[in-house]
């Protein structure tokens, strides 16, 4: 009999889709209730507006803002569920994006709830009032393992996709939106690889026309539309390098590190925490640190060393979700101290 799971997650550049297909192979029911992303909230009018300026200004509330993100989308995530019967599992992505009545509805119409916080809890910690309705609650940076109320994990890669996968072509894939500090480091591998005769794929996302202008005469392409995340997955296949540069408010690692695992690329990223994890391989993944154009080149051409096919399928999406679910026959995900 198929197993059944409602699945709750932000509408994230197509992430929904992803996980939905990801569940759907792996012999799963799934109901999917949905929020935008937070990125795409708009004040309903001036008043809202000024009144979120008021109160993180002169009273220190830096949560106002979510509240009325989570406040427009109770009604109609509440409609949503009427027409969802008693499941076996219940998943949220991001729980603090949903109204904690939502949640706690949630949790009468299935058998297990499971969170998974893939921000850090401090960045957002309003999550903390969802904790204890969580049966399995995961983080993904190892100093949130603050309490026995949250478990170890990490992101991972789709393996719904097909299994003949491009050994790519001589291209650096790189997509991203646009953060101070960013740039630079970016434009550095740009133009080293430019050096080098490799091609570079390389997309900064902004909708600042302050910023588009900036990024263009950095000599790089500026979008601002967000690529969806399978679409994407079509460049990164067929790139041989991806790079991945790690935001700073935490240690957790991207996608774009597992994507390197399980579709076999070559990783250059600025998260030195990779280091410590089972799948680190030097001739597969370089820590960035403004390496010279000889040793970015010794990189490039050493071969890829592929991965034992147990570390390969620890860190894939069917393996994940067994973890998160307690399924049998799961291998377990830890973080490094």
């Amino acid at each position: 009999m198929r197993k059944s799971i409602i699945l709750a997650i932000p509408e994230h550049v197509g992430f929904p889709l992803a996980f939905k297909k990801n569940f759907e192979s792996e012999g799963f029911n799934v109901s999917l209730i949905t929020v935008p992303a937070s990125e795409h909230f708009k004040y309903k009018n001036l008043f809202q507006r000024l009144q979120n300026l008021f109160r993180k200004t002169f009273l220190g509330d830096k949560d106002f803002k979510r509240e009325l993100f989570v406040k427009n989308n109770k009604e109609r995530l509440t409609e949503q569920l009427k027409s969802i019967e008693h499941t076996d599992y219940a998943l949220f992505i991001r729980p603090d994006l949903f109204p904690l009545e939502i949640v706690q509805l949630v949790k009468k119409k299935c058998g297990m709830l499971v969170g998974y916080q893939w921000d850090g809890l401090d960045r957002y910690p309003a999550i903390y009032q969802y904790l204890h309705l969580m049966d399995r609650f995961f983080v993904f940076d190892a100093t949130d393992l603050k309490s026995d109320t949250t478990l170890p994990t990490t992101n991972f890669y789709f393996d719904f996709l097909s299994t003949s996968i491009p050994s790519g072509n001589n291209t650096l894939y790189y997509i991203g939106s646009y953060l101070d500090g960013r740039i630079d480091i970016v434009k550095d591998v740009d133009n080293k690889l430019k050096g080098l005769n490799v091609n570079r794929n390389i997309k900064i996302a902004t909708n600042n026309e302050r910023i588009i202008q900036l990024v263009q005469a950095n000599g790089l392409t500026p979008i601002s539309t967000l690529v969806p995340y399978e679409e994407n997955l079509t460049d990164v296949m067929n790139a041989h390098i991806l790079l991945d540069i790690q935001n700073p408010i935490h240690n957790g690692l991207s996608f774009r590190i597992f994507e390197g695992i399980g579709y076999d690329k070559k990783v250059i990223t600025t998260n030195p925490n990779v280091i410590k994890y089972d799948f680190y391989r030097p001739e597969n993944i370089l820590i960035w640190n403004e390496q010279s154009l000889a040793e970015l080149k010794q990189f490039i051409d050493m071969p890829y060393q592929v991965l034992p096919e147990d570390i390969k399928q620890k860190y894939s999406f069917s393996n994940w979700a067994a973890y998160m679910l307690d399924l049998p026959h799961h291998m377990p995900i830890n973080l490094p101290n």
